[in-house]
């Protein structure tokens, strides 16, 4: 066919570099910016480009068949013509690699190739005018894309970044030509080719794409957006698990790729594992949009037990408040089944968190089923043992007692002897415990044994013991005698705790007595003592005996205490019997005599002592017994004249013994 054609040259530069404007379908000098329009001239039809381009097309479909009857049909046109060989070596080349010939064949193909290739380079290496007239006749993004990949493959680099004027990646609908194309351009690093390529999802092989994309393509913000549309399109599946899931581990990109791959790919039928996302991406955002975001597409299908509570430690464990409360209530709207035990429940009061926040974890934990038996549990543990700050106590403690009825006695009675947690704040949660529904038949030792056990300040133990003794919990004698010889708490407090007791109803009688009979001398305190006076009704002998023969206490405060307790001892003074040890002998005698033979007092007391207790004992020469010996007291007194004290002698003398 005889055609002619423009020199290409500008118009009115005579420049020869032009470019090609695909838009306009023109070109446009780079030196003046005119723009040349090329004109065929010729007086029939340009069949034989329509068939070169039909059979590239096929080419491009993989339609080999037909495209060799149009190849027959081009060299039955014009054989010499340029676009017959480029068409001959476009269809040889792809027959292959892509026919599925034998050895022999593709020889045979490979020198056909290479014969077609001489008469195409004979013109030289750039593309002559019959060349270009053809390229800018095609008009087909499939045929310009076929040649990228022949030229490319045969290294006539000018001719391969000729045609790439005329290419239109974003039109070509030939699936294997695009996976051909997209692996050209991560080759050549034509990354925006690429893109274009990738973004006509429908017309590539999204998983083979996609796996080239998560293994070659750079770490930049465009990988992502490469790879989301072939993730969201539905053509992965399970056995496709692997691959994302090795992308995640073993790629060296940003969290930011691996979050939005993982994000898409929880949404398909190649969901990874929730332990390879928490190690791979959860691990390494921090709490905002893209946590929740993660999480709410891990939770958009029905979790594992193992998943399920893999999420929950590490919501509880590892994320901040808001991302913590907003997984807790994300299991509750995609319903998955979880149980919360009071282990769950302590993670969340352990949190260094503010109480309100608190408060909001444990009321979305609390929409799980949770058994009477675990709440008892957690809030009992957190009630005794659980670090927080006192503030964050105080508020809290009233709030989860409300979800129960009450602890167990075992519970409060461990708070009350060992918790110190509360500090000045206790004694109004112990109040808050004993408001509940509690047997307080339950606790008949309580009281007892916060007083012996319980390290309280001194101030709060008192605020505490009214409480219990208000609340009817009585106390053993042997706690009291603790309290009272207590030599931590001040002389004063003790006297005011035990009128405290005495105001819950304890009783002062056996107390009084179990005080005198065994409180060690360096113990002792008269100001105990006139407090147990003023409540007593009833005294042993030995209790008063002890108190007059072994306590020095002033003169009047003795005399004072010595006539109340005669007055409710079980004997009258003058018939209480006691044993002193004298000089050897082991007299057995009135206390008033025994009181003569050791007296505790000095003189000055002493003798006020025996002048005010004297009428009580109108024959104090009554007999002794003295080791065994009965003899009148005066005789005895006599036998040790050399032996007694300066004391017994002067109270001997005033007695007229």
């Amino acid at each position: 066919m005889a055609v002619s054609y423009v020199t290409q040259k500008c118009t009115s530069c005579a420049g020869t570099k032009l470019e090609f404007i695909k838009e306009l379908k023109a070109w446009r000098c780079a030196y003046c910016g005119t723009l040349i329009e090329r004109h065929e001239q010729a007086d029939t039809m340009f069949t034989i480009k329509n068939v070169v381009r039909q059979s590239l097309i096929d080419v491009a479909y993989a339609r080999m068949d037909s495209a060799q009857k149009n190849l027959v049909e081009c060299e039955k046109i014009d054989s010499r013509y340029i676009g017959t060989t480029i068409a001959a070596i476009a269809y040889q080349m792809n027959m292959m690699i892509h026919g599925g010939i034998s050895p022999t064949e593709q020889r045979n193909m490979f020198a056909q190739v290479k014969k077609n290739y001489s008469i195409l380079m004979e013109a030289g290496e750039d593309p002559t005018e019959e060349e270009i007239a053809l390229y800018e006749f095609l008009d087909s993004a499939e045929a310009v894309g076929l040649l990228l990949l022949v030229y490319d493959s045969l290294g006539a680099i000018k001719r391969r970044d000729f045609v790439f004027n005329f290419f239109n990646p974003e039109e070509i609908y030939s699936l294997d030509l695009n996976t051909d194309l997209i692996n050209f351009c991560l080759k050549n690093d034509m990354l925006d080719v690429f893109d274009k390529i990738v973004s006509n999802v429908d017309n590539i092989d999204k998983r083979k794409t996609l796996a080239l994309v998560l293994e070659h393509y750079p770490d930049n913000d465009q990988k992502a957006a490469n790879a989301v549309p072939l993730i969201e399109s539905g053509a992965l599946n399970d056995d496709d698990r692997e691959m994302i899931e090795e992308y995640l581990t073993d790629s060296p990109d940003s969290t930011a790729n691996k979050y939005h791959t993982a994000v898409a790919a929880c949404r398909s039928a190649a969901r990874p594992s929730v332990e390879c996302l928490m190690k791979t991406v959860i691990a390494h955002l921090s709490d905002g949009p893209e946590l929740a975001n993660i999480f709410e597409a891990v939770m958009s299908v029905e979790l594992g037990d193992l998943e399920t509570y893999t999420i929950l430690e590490y919501a509880l464990n590892e994320c901040e408040d808001k991302a913590c409360l907003f997984i807790l209530n994300k299991f509750r709207e995609t319903k998955q089944f979880v149980e919360f035990t009071h282990r769950h429940f302590a993670m969340i009061l352990e949190r260094r968190s503010p109480a309100e926040a608190k408060k909001k974890m444990i009321e979305a934990g609390l929409n799980f089923n949770v058994s009477p038996k675990n709440k008892e549990l957690f809030i009992s543990a957190y009630v005794c043992d659980t670090q927080d700050s006192v503030e964050n106590r105080a508020e809290l403690i009233p709030y989860l007692l409300s979800l129960i009825d009450s602890l167990s006695t075992n519970s409060i009675e461990k708070y009350l002897t060992s918790c110190s947690l509360d500090k000045e704040q206790k004694p109004a949660i112990v109040k808050l415990l004993f408001d509940m529904k509690i047997n307080k038949s339950f606790f008949h030792n309580t009281l007892s044994n916060y007083i012996i056990h319980s390290g309280d300040p001194v101030e709060v133990k008192k605020e505490i013991i009214y409480i219990l003794a208000s609340a009817g919990l009585g106390v053993s004698h042997k706690a009291v005698f603790e309290l009272l010889r207590s030599s931590a708490v001040p002389v004063e407090e003790r006297v005011q705790i035990l009128k405290l007791l005495k105001n819950g109803g304890l009783e002062y009688n056996e107390i009084l007595t179990e005080y005198l009979n065994e409180v060690d001398y360096s113990d002792f305190n008269g100001y105990i003592l006139t407090e147990l006076i003023s409540g007593a009704t009833a005294i042993s002998e030995t209790a008063l005996a002890r108190y007059v023969l072994e306590f020095d206490d002033e003169p009047a405060t003795k005399v004072t205490n010595v006539t109340k307790l005669a007055s409710v001892c079980y004997s009258r003074l003058s018939g209480v019997r006691c044993s002193v040890n004298h000089n050897g002998n082991a007299v057995y005698c009135s206390v008033l005599q025994g009181y003569i033979l050791n007296p505790p007092d000095p003189l000055n007391a002493a003798l006020p002592i025996l002048s005010a207790f004297r009428r009580e004992f109108p024959e104090l020469g009554a007999e002794v017994d003295a080791s065994g010996v009965r003899m009148k007291f005066k005789k005895y007194v006599a036998s040790q004249k050399k032996q007694l004290s300066e004391i017994t002698k002067a109270l001997c003398k005033e007695a007229r013994i």
